[in-house]
């Protein structure tokens, strides 16, 4: 009777405290939407807690050759924790990647740019948004777009790079002689169909002051990047924050991790401490 007893009260205490963990965690909405660009549609998809008050956002940007669920859905399961945590997020497709219905030769570093304001503007109208406290995130190729857009705006309040590129590609200069005599340069890839990329997407791209455009950016900056990494090398991260002048910016080495974070190996730790640590930053920055 004693143990019955006892066996209940701890089962009374553990529905407590799952309860009360439970409710720390805000419960969150995830939509998918078109923003209308003009010249072409942006597919997103947006993610906001469910509760009172106005919410921080961030605005979330995929790498080069992928979509806005990112690698292994890597997205997919960081956008909804943010929302847990409190924090709404905007995550969407380049011209010609993913949903979108647009051509990719048409895609430049300077129209990623413009889509990821347009994804801003779109969350900052929105009545459960605080539009002051905006972020900026990307991945690989994503973190390059997302240092652009941060140092040629002020409306961001913090931004994050996931093994984000810096400065130019080797090969760009080659690739933009033959872009010249063909029309486009086609970019393979080992997962998906090959991309045309545009003379003009590489005259946009060679024509960036990386150093000038990190040192415009008022925000602090996290850049976390994997000690296995061996295609945007860990060394990556301190260039970028050497670059920056906010004195709050820092870098952040996962021991062990690659430029996937681990995502294709079915350990999902190392993505589970890669989002915490993004939560951790935008806590902190917003």
């Amino acid at each position: 009777m004693k143990k019955s007893l006892l066996l209940v009260v701890i089962f009374a205490v553990l529905m407590i405290v799952s309860s009360l963990v439970s409710a720390d965690a805000f419960e969150y909405t995830e939509e998918d939407i078109f923003i209308d660009a003009g010249d072409h549609q942006i597919p997103a998809t947006v993610t906001i807690p469910v509760g009172e008050g106005k919410f921080p956002f961030v605005v979330m940007l995929h790498g080069n050759g992928s979509t806005r669920h990112e690698a292994g859905n890597a997205y997919d399961y960081t956008a909804p924790e943010m929302a847990k945590a409190g924090i709404a997020t905007i995550r969407f497709d380049y011209i010609g990647n993913g949903d979108s219905t647009s051509d990719y030769i048409d895609f430049t570093y300077d129209k990623g740019v413009a889509d990821a304001m347009a994804c801003y503007d779109y969350m900052a109208a929105l009545d459960s948004i605080d539009a002051e406290r905006a972020g900026i995130m990307g991945w690989s190729q994503g973190g390059r777009i997302t240092l652009l857009t941060a140092g040629r705006t002020d409306v961001f309040k913090s931004v994050l790079t996931w093994a984000g590129a810096y400065d130019q590609r080797g090969g760009d200069e080659e690739q933009y002689k033959i872009a010249k005599e063909n029309g486009y340069y086609e970019v393979t890839y080992s997962w998906r169909d090959p991309l045309k990329q545009s003379p003009e997407y590489y005259e946009v791209a060679m024509a960036i002051d990386y150093p000038a455009e990190v040192a415009a950016i008022k925000a602090p900056i996290l850049a976390i990047n994997g000690s296995e990494d061996t295609t945007v090398v860990p060394e990556t991260a301190q260039k970028i924050i050497d670059a920056a002048t906010n004195p709050d910016s820092r870098v952040l080495i996962l021991d062990g991790a690659d430029h996937t974070f681990l995502v294709f190996t079915g350990d999902t730790s190392m993505l589970e401490k890669l989002t915490q640590e993004t939560i951790n930053w935008f806590a902190e920055t917003l």
